[in-house]
């Protein structure tokens, strides 16, 4: 039957959307091809910031010296020294009997390091200096530096940063402190104040500080012999102190009273004899008092005896 319609044929078009494949391979890959695309490479790690260098610590040395001083590294020996001489941490300085010496703190800073006192560096930062006290005076000026010195024996320790203050240690557990100019905090187990310019106060030990009038004078007589010649090998002194002073005869240090009383049997030599009296009071100012006895221990010229005639 070549007449009968034929059946009509379905043709489907397929339309290819180039943006459309670009997302199915971000999705899934080639849907063509099957194959995945590689993967994206990580992002670069964050690069870390150097750390800023930590300031330098401030310098410190001993610019000045006087008579017999000396240091020391930790618990090495001791050592005599002259300026000018770097200083560093966990040195110590010492001074005897006529000796003083002067540490530069930094650009204008100070310590001021007495005879017969012991000092040892605890902490140097770029801003601040921390000293101890073993025995002694020292006065102290911060200068661009804050100080601060703590005392063996008590748990005080003074500190400020403008001014100057002075610090006395009796090696006994008795520490006084004297602001000079400016304030000067004063710490302890027991309590804490603030002193102003010219006040003072003391800590025994542990206990609170307590404040105290600063003489305007140090206390010091002496009973001197009435004669200045004498034929005796030795003589007795007796003087009177401040409670608390350290006192000595010619570099001897004495055994003083609680009522500030002392005595002391000074040997002699024939010819003269200079006597040497110096006192530190407890908020370490110094006195001193002198005197010259004469020995003479020849025997008496003999008086000759004329007899008359008759």
């Amino acid at each position: 039957m070549s007449g009968a319609p034929k059946p009509a044929v379905e043709k489907k078009i397929i339309i290819f959307f180039p943006a459309a494949a670009g997302v199915l391979l971000a999705l899934g890959g080639c849907g063509f091809c099957g194959k995945k695309p590689a993967a994206a490479p990580p992002p670069p790690a964050p690069v870390a910031e150097a750390p800023a260098p930590a300031p330098a610590p401030v310098a410190l040395n001993l610019s000045k010296a006087q008579g017999d001083v000396q240091v020391r590294h930790a618990q090495g020996p001791w050592v005599p020294v002259q300026p000018p001489f770097p200083l560093g941490l966990d040195d110590s300085v010492r001074t005897a009997l006529g000796g003083t010496a002067t540490l530069q703190v930094g650009r204008d800073g100070s310590i001021e390091v007495r005879e017969r006192t012991e000092v040892s560096v605890r902490q140097l930062l770029a801003d601040r200096a921390r000293f101890r006290l073993e025995r002694g005076r020292i006065g102290a000026t911060p200068g661009h530096t804050a100080l601060t010195v703590e005392s063996s024996g008590s748990s005080a320790v003074a500190e400020a940063s403008t001014g100057s203050f002075a610090v006395f240690n009796d090696g006994k557990g008795l520490v006084a402190v004297v602001a000079e100019a400016g304030e000067v905090k004063l710490t302890s187990g027991g309590g804490d104040t603030l002193l102003a310019a010219g006040q003072g106060a003391r800590i025994v030990g542990d206990a609170a500080p307590v404040r105290e009038e600063v003489p305007r004078s140090v206390l010091l007589k002496v009973a001197w012999p009435e004669q200045k010649e004498t034929r005796d090998t030795s003589i007795k002194l007796s003087g009177e102190a401040d409670p608390g002073a350290l006192v000595s005869v010619n570099g001897r240090q004495l055994q003083v009273a609680d009522d500030g009383r002392f005595e002391a049997d000074v040997p002699l030599i024939p010819g003269p004899n200079r006597l040497s009296v110096s006192s530190t009071d407890r908020f370490g100012r110094t006195a001193d008092a002198e005197n010259t006895l004469r020995v003479d221990r020849r025997p008496p010229p003999v008086k000759a005896q004329h007899e008359g005639w008759e």
